[in-house]
């Protein structure tokens, strides 16, 4: 049930609905996820949506919540299965709360048809089916763990695999029966049952344990994938199914579906895979082998389940929740602003104020000056002026920068950067379910948990929404609430990140992406290739004037940027030669760097300094590897510094192939020589550097964005 809540929760953003998931229990590190439901502070046109199964004390405190109120009904086991057990009660107490819940909720929804009828039988009027689903590409061949897959999947043995919670109502037993025939028909055959069970339970504890059964407990989402592909059958035994969600991912990964036809199972099959209704164990063994050598059958099964899937889409659900709920999407709501009218354009980006130094905050800030001029501008941000820590440091509410309008929202919460290092490495190793994904965007933050309900509730206030950067809770959480007026600036490169499936909706959902540069237009387009129109928009560049400043005598190399491992900058250092020039380190950051005597930090500078100390370079070192633009090599090209950039960024790397002014190198074993390269030539690459920056202007940049806005405009 919470991973329904987490799917509902998303298809709710999609319809442009913001809100929170509440538990009774919260597990330990999760608290950014899912909040305790004794922090549920409802207003009065709030739906609370609870989601029923076993007992909970949650049912009655549902009723006295002051709002509308809705019941989602997952199914309540009958207690036969539990006859004598302490769970026998706390079913029969489960139907009685079912029951006292009739009349006094707004809406009931049972996530199978089998279920609807369940809450018509307990009492419930206004009822409404919402399927279940998977998102059939976290099930992708490439979604499996690649060692567990080579482990699992070997010739000349059949392989059955069952995923369920190893409890009475499941039947494991009837799967360990039905494995003893196989082994009899097929020595050696095995049974992989994978899901969690408890060590003292009594159930499990009576169970037998044969040679070629593995009880696998809980398992990573990659390895599940690899479970179900390694399958030569997905077999059922439950008893009583309210949906049946393992049946679904099993015909997601192109294994034929062997299931029990028992309660909701005969419904979420639909006549694809294979149902049956009596347990005879030896026909069953036969049919596992059958489905196994027979290809052409096995072809027609697989086929006939992929179109099961394609039908338990989210976008179906989806299209069921808002049925079931009566929520049109607030845009609907919004009368069309006047052509003529001055565009109001809010700009949505996690941090901005002068105090923050390059990056994608940098580039809002610029964007936002320059189209204030043309249009009605406020930028939706946070408190926050550190991206490590996002503590709210900046004031609460609306202020001004210029002529821009500035409303900033609380983080929701400041982040410890070593236990969320230790959690990437965890995420970032393999597939994901989305609920592990949505958990590390939360522990990532900013939370911003006020921005999002702004966007939410405001949405007819604005033509046209601009969202910079894909990777931050804001934009990942915000855009789908207004997609119908967005446009997103993904300053998007090849990280771990952008192999979540997560932010598809960021990409796939804008009116158009407006990217830096073509090399990251073709990296989207490669990772979601249903993504938004593109546009090569990039940003504009306009040296301030020479007034002089060096920060050490000529003749020396520059970097200028925030001072972080992900900048490249310790091998730069390392490999900073002491033939060469003096390497000047502009920037904060309090990097632990390798001592060499021609290596100079400054400290961070102010935009008039770095321009200064731009044109006076005798190069500019770009050494990171994850670059969107590379706002640094724009700038040196506008200033006549040649750059020495990082060939593994595609992107710096298009711009040094582009301009032909500079030189990158492959391995910092090389840099040495790429320095050595420049400075012989170092007039010839200013001339073509001075050249390839006309290319960036504000006013063809505003130009573009003006389009795009009027664009959104007149679609809405």
């Amino acid at each position: 049930m919470s991973q329904a809540a987490i799917s509902f929760q998303w298809l709710l953003r999609r319809l442009g609905h913001f809100g929170h998931v509440h538990a009774a229990e919260v597990a330990p590190g999760y608290a950014s996820l899912v909040r305790s439901a004794s922090q549920l502070k409802p207003a009065r046109d709030d739906l609370v949506l609870y989601h029923h199964g076993i007992a909970s004390e949650l049912s009655s405190a549902l009723l006295h919540l002051p709002c509308r109120r809705g019941v989602v009904f997952h199914n309540i086991t009958p207690a036969r299965f539990y006859a004598g057990t302490q769970l026998e009660e706390a079913l029969t107490a489960g139907r009685a709360q079912l029951a006292a819940l009739a009349g006094r909720v707004d809406v009931s929804i049972g996530v199978s048809h089998f279920n609807a009828a369940e809450l018509r039988v307990a009492g419930h009027t206004n009822v409404h089916t919402v399927p279940l689903f998977v998102e059939p590409n976290r099930f992708d061949r490439d979604a499996a763990d690649e060692v567990y897959l080579r482990e699992l999947k070997y010739p000349g043995t059949p392989l059955v695999v069952s995923v369920s919670r190893v409890v009475p109502h499941k039947r494991v037993e009837d799967l360990l029966r039905l494995h003893a025939e196989l082994a009899r028909k097929s020595p050696g055959a095995r049974l992989l049952v994978i899901g969690p069970y408890a060590q003292g339970s009594r159930y499990f504890r009576d169970l037998p344990k044969p040679p070629g059964v593995t009880f696998a407990g809980a398992v990573s989402h990659a390895e599940l994938v690899a479970a179900y592909r390694a399958a030569d059958v997905f077999v059922s035994m439950s008893e009583h199914e309210g949906f049946g969600v393992p049946l679904v991912e099993a015909m997601a990964c192109d294994v034929p579906v062997l299931a029990f036809a028992a309660a909701a199972v005969p419904e979420t099959l639909d006549g694809r895979g294979i149902a049956f209704d009596e347990k005879n164990f030896a026909v069953l063994a036969e049919l596992v082998l059958t489905l196994r050598d027979d290809h052409a059958l096995r072809a027609r099964i697989i086929e006939g389940q992929h179109e099961r899937v394609e039908a338990l889409s989210p976008a179906a659900s989806q299209h069921a929740l808002a049925e079931a709920l009566d929520l049109p999407r607030p845009a609907a709501r919004r009368r069309r602003a006047k052509k003529t009218s001055k565009p109001k354009l809010a700009i949505v980006v996690q941090r901005y104020g002068e105090q923050i130094v390059g990056g994608a905050e940098a580039h809002a800030r610029q964007v936002a000056w320059h189209l204030a001029d043309r249009c009605d501008v406020t930028v939706l941000t946070t408190c926050a002026s550190d991206h490590l820590t996002w503590a709210d440091t900046l004031p609460e509410g609306e202020a001004r920068d210029g002529r821009v309008t500035v409303h900033r929202f609380a983080c929701g919460g400041a982040r410890k950067m070593r236990p969320f290092n230790r959690l990437s490495d965890e995420r970032f190793d393999g597939a994901q379910s989305r609920t592990l994904e949505e958990h590390w965007l939360m522990e990532q933050g900013p939370r911003a948990p006020g921005l999002l309900e702004h966007l939410a509730d405001t949405c007819g206030r604005y033509d046209a929404y601009v969202f910079f950067t894909y990777l931050y809770a804001p934009t990942a959480l915000g855009l789908p609430l207004v997609a119908e007026r967005a446009l997103l600036v993904p300053t998007a490169h090849d990280e771990p990140a952008l192999k979540f499936d997560l932010y598809a909706d960021t990409f796939e959902l804008p009116r158009a992406l407006l990217c830096n540069t073509p090399e990251e237009a073709a990296l989207i387009a490669q990772r979601f290739p249903q993504a938004a129109r593109s546009r090569i928009v990039g940003v504009g560049v306009d040296p301030l004037p020479d007034e002089g400043f060096r920060p050490v005598p000529e003749p020396y190399l520059l970097y200028v940027g925030r001072l972080e491992a992900g900048k490249g900058l310790k091998e730069l250092v390392k490999h900073h030669g002491r033939e060469l020039p003096t390497l000047v380190l502009a920037g904060a950051g309090d990097l632990d760097l390798p001592a060499r005597t021609n290596v100079k930090r400054v400290g961070r500078i102010t935009e008039q300094q770095k321009y200064d100390a731009l044109r006076h370079a005798a190069a500019v070192v770009v050494p990171s590897k994850y670059e969107s633009l590379s706002l640094l090599a724009l700038e040196a090209f506008a200033c006549g510094a040649p750059v020495i950039g990082n060939a593994e960024s595609n992107v710096v790397a298009g711009h040094l192939t582009r301009s032909g002014a500079g030189v990158a190198f492959s391995s910092f074993e090389g840099y040495a020589a790429a320095v050595r390269e420049v400075l012989a030539e170092r007039e010839k690459h200013s001339q073509k550097a001075l050249g390839y920056a006309k290319r960036f202007r504000w006013p063809k940049v505003v130009e573009a964005y003006l389009a795009e806005i009027e664009k959104v405009r007149r679609a809405t």
